[in-house]
């Protein structure tokens, strides 16, 4: 991974810190090491030891002086629990005051955020793709893409923009795309309100960054360009059927998003200002993204592999 070195040693100090911040019992019989503690690290902070150790390796010299791992543990209990209010976090870790774990939870999650270029390059779309001969105007699809609705609460005053028609109640709309070839989470937006059309999103996003002749796989939602290969855009019943495993692997990726509350949940950090709202939901949305994708680099989550028929999806794109 960039700019990350990993060893025992970094995991042993993690695992060190965790083990204190959370008050687990040192009584007879219960040890930190027995069980599955892959799984309660994921039930506390959203991710195993291995990935929370190189989350703080990918911040650590950009954090503020005086943060520490603990401070990067109090941000993915945020993440990952979302509660009503500070107390049930503080009660989780070592009882900081809540404006003391509020402060510091939000700069991790903000600093989180501010690394999503970092670890999610639309050139990672490439990784293990076929090569495409430049002679041919035959192409593959080298992305699938959808939009995501997420809960947030009522903003004021009521707009029906911010009406999702998915979960019929407030919510804010993002855009992702993963790599077909490869797992890698290439391209991610900025939110908008829910009722948006998801056609002009993605015109006005994804298809801004891609070259005039490259296909990206999507749903039945966006029309009106030839680079939107719908689910009906498919020769055969057995390239059709690649297609839809190849959309499957998109609801694999808003699924491990939505392991963490905070995007699972009504969204209630908006402070009566909409756009206050809007950039602490996208701080929240971009740091998950960041956390899963360092999951797949380092292969502790892995999207449903790609069928071999889609090397056998290409379309004409003179």
């Amino acid at each position: 991974m960039e700019n990350i070195e990993l060893n025992p040693k970094h995991s042993d100090h993690v695992d060190r810190i965790a083990m204190e911040l959370v008050g687990f019992p040192h009584e007879e019989g219960r040890d930190w090491n027995k069980g599955d503690k892959d799984a309660r690290y994921r039930s506390l902070f959203g991710a195993p030891l291995l990935v929370i150790t190189a989350l703080w390796q990918l911040i650590k010299n950009i954090v503020d002086d005086g943060y520490e791992i603990k401070h990067l543990l109090y941000g993915l209990v945020f993440l990952k629990v979302y509660a009503k209010n500070q107390t049930i976090h503080c009660a989780i870790v070592d009882w900081p005051t809540e404006k003391e774990f509020s402060s510091r939870a939000w700069h991790i999650i903000k600093t989180l955020s501010d690394q999503l270029l970092r670890v999610i390059k639309l050139e990672n779309r490439f990784i293990n793709a076929p090569i495409q001969d430049p002679n041919s105007p035959e192409r593959h699809s080298l992305l699938c893409g959808d939009c995501a609705d997420f809960h947030i609460d009522e903003p004021s005053p009521w707009n029906e923009d911010w009406y999702s028609r998915k979960f019929e109640g407030p919510g804010l709309k993002y855009f992702a795309a993963c790599a077909i070839y490869s797992n890698n989470i290439c391209y991610t937006t900025c939110p908008i309100p829910a009722n948006n059309h998801e056609g002009n999103f993605l015109d006005e996003t994804i298809l801004m960054e891609l070259p005039d002749d490259e296909p990206i796989e999507v749903d039945s939602g966006p029309t009106g360009d030839r680079r939107y290969m719908g689910p009906q855009a498919g020769m055969t019943h057995a390239i059709r059927k690649a297609k839809s495993v190849l959309r499957s692997r998109q609801e694999t990726l808003f699924s491990f998003f939505k392991c963490f509350n905070v995007l699972d949940t009504h969204f209630h950090h908006r402070n009566t200002d909409n756009e206050v709202m809007l950039e602490n939901h996208e701080a929240c949305f971009n740091a998950v993204a960041v956390i899963t994708q360092v999951k797949f680099m380092l292969g502790v989550n892995t999207l449903i592999d790609t069928p071999e028929e889609a090397s056998e999806i290409k379309y004409d794109m003179l």
